[in-house]
């Protein structure tokens, strides 16, 4: 889905940008969210301006390290 000026608004709790710049254009259609994180690998990109959480690193790097993490962080106790 397009978010933006040209698609849609969107106004989750929470919103997680990964790759992208955070343009105008962008910003208008998700910055309404709860708690914004962003990823991306330009640590001056746009998006980090609004940002409540931000990571500068490669997505294709950080995604897999998150997915992992919260899925530990999810296995109920005493199941290892």
């Amino acid at each position: 889905a397009q978010i933006g000026q040209t698609g849609v608004t969107v106004a989750p709790r929470l919103y997680i940008g990964a790759g992208v710049s955070g343009a105008v254009h962008h910003r208008g259609g998700m910055q309404s969210a709860g708690t914004i994180v962003a990823v991306n690998s330009d640590p001056e990109a746009p998006i980090f301006e609004i940002a409540d959480f931000g990571i500068v690193g490669d997505l294709f790097t950080v995604l897999p390290q998150t997915t992992a993490e919260l899925l530990r962080l999810k296995e109920p106790e005493g199941s290892k």
